[in-house]
């Protein structure tokens, strides 16, 4: 059974792009790009190993939303990739230590992603 994952991009193209990488590495991908419909999906299914999130979505940024998954007992055993053109250094210290959040910082590779995924 493979894991599913869930693609949270407003570059289409991207976001395709990632689809297709997650799939090579045996997830099944579903693809969101706002956390407004990020939101909407989670709150009709918790059947997601892993979010790949960027971190600039047009209505907020990928912070908020593993922060909305964080005050959701239902999501307390989910992971969260979030990635980024900003280098590590720009985020909170709380959000870099936090186990369940790994930062992949864009352009990255197949081989980082899987590295990343475990």
């Amino acid at each position: 059974m493979s894991k599913r994952a869930l693609i949270v991009e407003d570059d289409k193209d991207l976001g395709g792009v990632l689809m297709e990488l997650l799939e090579v590495l045996n997830y099944e991908s579903e693809l969101t790009q706002s956390v407004g419909e990020s939101v909407h999906l989670l709150k009709s299914t918790d059947l997601f190993d892993v979010l790949v999130i960027d971190y600039a979505l047009e209505d907020g940024t990928g912070v908020d939303l593993i922060n909305w998954c964080k005050g959701h007992v239902v999501f307390k055993d989910l992971r969260f990739i979030l990635i980024s053109g900003y280098d590590k250094s720009y985020f909170a210290p709380s959000l870099m230590n936090d186990p369940t959040v790994t930062f992949l910082q864009k352009p990255f590779t197949i081989a980082q992603l899987k590295n990343t995924l475990g």
